[in-house]
């Protein structure tokens, strides 16, 4: 049996890896708009929170836990040093290592970008009702604690 153009449509945007791909997309486009105001990115404020949340990291734990490339790192650690958001070290553990922690221009504007943040998420579920946004919290957080923790551990 064959599936015409409109069955493969249905069953691909009702699929859940789909739909997680596209509520992700539409969710940092969103903090993008939000974050505007301050002169970040949905990115780059991932970046932040991590460092503002657990402290100085080491740039490869961070692109680990966000899943981003070490090149793709090191430019958008170089875009937020430029901003001076950010202040890079040499880790005196590892000297291969370098350690990301924010400076306090980076602190004071994270602590602005939470409510834009939280607005953003806001209006992300604002569709759902309390029940559907507490049952999609606890699905979520289901699937990300079947994983082993340590493939997504930060350094404390």
């Amino acid at each position: 049996m064959t599936l015409n153009k409109q069955q493969i449509n249905e069953q691909l945007f009702s699929s859940i890896g789909f739909l997680l791909g596209r509520t992700n997309h539409i969710k940092d486009r969103l903090l993008d708009q939000y974050l505007a105001q301050e002169e970040i990115t949905s990115s780059q404020v991932k970046v932040l929170l991590i460092l503002y949340f657990m402290g100085t990291q080491r740039s490869s734990d961070i692109s680990k836990t966000l899943s981003v490339d070490g090149s793709a790192m090191t430019r958008m650690l170089d875009r937020l040093e430029k901003k001076q958001l950010i202040k890079r070290e040499t880790d005196l553990e590892d000297r291969r290592s370098t350690l990301i922690q924010l400076t306090e221009e980076g602190r004071i504007v994270t602590d602005r970008a939470m409510p834009f943040i939280q607005t953003a998420i806001d209006h992300l579920v604002d569709c759902l009702s309390t029940q559907e946004q507490q049952n999609l919290q606890h699905c979520l957080s289901k699937i990300v604690s079947s994983f082993p923790s340590e493939k997504f551990v930060l350094s404390k």
